[in-house]
């Protein structure tokens, strides 16, 4: 089993190939799917609507190296977190976390929520790229998320962080 440290190491060391995006899950190294071009629209839509929204403190990370644990990091398609002088972002630094699926949502909604409800992420949207729906993870506990919400390309999302309060969009509003 591979800790986050050792993972870094062998990555940053050329002994593990980095032309296919990879997450290190409960100590051992999984690929991750290439983003189809609805997936990569999507994330461009968004990144430019958020960094447009936050303060000028904030960093709208794309594809951040996330840690969860010391056994687990991710590379969510968008982070919204407080710059730091911290060596790597960690889960209590994400302020929101943003998953768009069109061929990993079942092991974004299912295995990778449970990561982040056990890691304490306050606030994990999944986005169905193909149907534009969001699935809203709050109120994180070890055993999964206390309230989850799916919500149309029609309704506003606002992320849950109080320093976020007047970022509001709608997913019908990107494409």
């Amino acid at each position: 089993m591979l800790t986050v440290e050792d993972a870094i190491r062998l990555v940053q060391g050329g002994a593990i190939r980095t032309d296919r995006k990879l997450e290190l899950i409960r100590g051992q190294f999984i690929v991750v799917p290439r983003k189809t071009n609805p997936h990569q629209r999507l994330q461009n839509s968004l990144t430019r609507s958020l960094g447009e929204s936050v303060s000028a403190d904030l960093a709208v990370g794309i594809t951040p190296t996330l840690q969860l644990d010391d056994f687990t990091y991710v590379e969510p398609d968008i982070v919204i977190y407080r710059y730091s002088e911290a060596p790597r972002l960690t889960a209590d630094r994400a302020m929101l976390v943003i998953e768009i699926a069109d061929t990993s949502l079942g092991f974004d909604l299912g295995p990778k929520a449970a990561l982040m409800a056990r890691a304490g992420v306050a606030d994990y949207w999944v986005i169905n790229a193909q149907a534009l729906e969001a699935t809203l993870h709050r109120e994180p506990r070890a055993d999964g998320y206390g309230s989850i919400r799916r919500l149309l390309k029609e309704e506003a999302l606002g992320p849950l962080h109080p320093d976020l309060a007047g970022v509001s969009l709608r997913l019908a509003d990107l494409r």
